[in-house]
């Protein structure tokens, strides 16, 4: 009976070895998930200031289309540009 007590109390140890080491895995990948994000964005009030900036120039340029399709291009290859980084 004792043999086969260890090689269950060793199997138990593995298994939770195996557990936390996955658990440990999935914590980094989230976070690091959650950083690449947050660098994609950016801050709410970094890219409200950028849309308010943008809002004006549109508002007192004689060719606003032309200046909002610029924005917007910028806008685009930034975040895809961030996306591959």
């Amino acid at each position: 009976m004792n043999i086969f007590l260890k090689a269950n109390i060793k199997d138990i140890a593995q298994k939770e070895h195996a557990y936390f080491s996955q658990k440990h895995h999935a914590d980094v990948a989230l976070t690091q998930a959650k950083r690449q994000c947050k660098l994609m964005m950016g801050k709410p009030d970094t890219l409200l200031g950028i849309a308010a900036i943008g809002a004006y120039k549109g508002a007192v340029d004689a060719k606003p289309k032309a200046k909002r399709n610029q924005a917007l291009i910028t806008l685009g290859r930034t975040a895809l540009l961030s996306l591959f980084q």
